[in-house]
């Protein structure tokens, strides 16, 4: 059975990481696999997870050589199956599909809501046109109307479960924070869609109440300089930090003590996930496909931009430093038993198995 992904890049993103991954993990020999991406993008996963060998690159720009070329791919490469990671990649695909004869799967559904935008319910009518549909959240698939499809949640590399050899002196090496400082960690691109407005609200009431505590943002983005200058404005300055992307994500969750992702949608979050393997207590918005994935014995969940539950939250956390370390412990240890990278490749190649067989099922995973 030979399977070709296609999706627009190969950036540091969700659908990136969950493809990488899969790819990274699968027999060759059985399952012949190679990602066919629109868009080249300097910091991708191609490097990382050795992916050379499995990708081809679509070189035209403009949409209909784009097609052409893709064309020419599908005829070449002959796949069986032919797995879309996003919208516009899946309208191309049914635009060719009468002209080759392989199952198609429409993978595009990675957030748990749909908001009233024309993109999002073009995106709706697209998926009732495919043959088989792929979320990453039950949460995802409800919100497109849709009552057949697959859910193959997001599973989490070892790297991230493994302890640090010596947390305290990498944790000064790292960030320079001792360890009677609790340190609060997101990792978010610093866009509007993730709503850290809310969170520096939160923050300020925390410093004003007298609690010491430390901020890191892992991302970068279109609002850096307004959260900047909201940092200042609200004096904490001397209690967070903006670090940007960076690649080893997994020893900042490592070093920190509590994670904060307050988002407008979610699917099944990565970001999440990984605070989870790092053993994490989590504090979260209460949207998309997040209460899928954090349960009350080791986080919080508050309504979106809802600044005094979220503060009331990490207020507790942070008043009750022993607890929040069992509630970590436990998370990690939910994380190992849901959402290891064994058990989202397995539901995977579940799906490609029934996908190939037959034309659609409702399968939740």
């Amino acid at each position: 059975m030979k399977v070709l992904h296609l999706i627009s890049s190969l950036s540091r993103g969700g659908r990136e990481r969950q493809l990488a991954t899969i790819v990274a993990n699968t027999d060759q020999a059985r399952y012949p696999t190679k990602i066919v991406y629109l868009n080249k993008r300097q910091n991708s996963y191609i490097d990382e997870y050795g992916l050379q060998e499995n990708t081809i690159r679509i070189k035209q720009k403009g949409k209909l050589k784009r097609l052409v070329e893709l064309h020419k791919v599908l005829k070449s490469e002959k796949p069986n199956i032919v797995y879309t990671w996003g919208n516009g990649e899946s309208v191309s695909i049914l635009l060719l599909k009468p002209f080759h004869n392989f199952k198609f799967i429409n993978g595009s559904i990675r957030h748990g809501i749909r908001s009233k935008k024309f993109s999002h319910y073009f995106r709706t009518v697209v998926l009732h046109l495919s043959q088989n549909i792929v979320a990453n959240s039950k949460a995802g698939l409800k919100a497109n109307s849709i009552s057949r499809g697959y859910v193959v949640y997001n599973g989490i590399e070892n790297k991230f479960f493994k302890p640090l050899p010596n947390r305290t002196a990498q944790r000064h090496d790292l960030i320079g924070i001792p360890e009677n400082i609790p340190v609060l960690i997101s990792v978010a691109n610093l866009v509007p869609y993730k709503d850290y407005f809310s969170i520096l609200e939160a923050l300020k009431q925390l410093k004003e109440k007298g609690l010491n505590f430390h901020y890191l943002i892992l991302g970068d983005g279109p609002m850096r300089k307004e959260i900047e200058s909201k940092k200042s404005s609200y004096n904490l300055t001397e209690n967070m930090r903006i670090l940007g992307s960076v690649e080893n994500v997994a020893d900042y969750l490592k070093v920190s003590d509590i994670f904060i992702h307050s988002s407008k949608g979610e699917g099944c979050s990565n970001a999440i996930l990984e605070a989870m393997a790092a053993g994490l207590p989590v504090v979260a918005s209460n949207t998309g496909g997040t209460p899928e994935i954090v349960e009350k014995s080791f986080g919080f969940l508050f309504d979106y931009k809802n600044v005094n539950q979220l503060y009331n939250h990490l207020l507790w956390l942070l008043n009750n430093p022993n607890e929040h370390k069992q509630m970590g412990a436990i998370a990690k240890n939910v994380c190992a038993k849901r959402f290891s990278i064994e058990g989202m490749f397995s539901n995977y190649e579940k799906v490609i198995q029934t996908a190939f067989t037959i034309n659609s099922r409702s399968c939740m995973l």
